[in-house]
């Protein structure tokens, strides 16, 4: 018959404290180091090319009004 009222001297159980240490840090590293969510584009998108130099909004072209006294 086994005596279960005796304390066997396990230890301090530090075998335990590691592997929850490594699983915390491993979480942290999927969590913050993921990089985030990534979009790929198509790069022959129109909405994406640049339009031409002729194509651009027309340069706005004001004179400063001269004041006579």
């Amino acid at each position: 018959m086994v005596d279960y009222t005796k304390d066997t001297g396990g230890g301090s159980g530090i075998g335990i404290y590691l592997a929850a240490g490594l699983v915390v840090l491993v979480l942290l590293y999927a969590l913050f180091a993921g990089g985030g969510t990534t979009t790929t584009t198509d790069p022959a998108d129109p909405a994406l090319v640049a339009p031409e130099a002729s194509e651009a909004a027309p340069a706005v072209e004001e004179t400063a009004p001269v004041v006579t006294e």
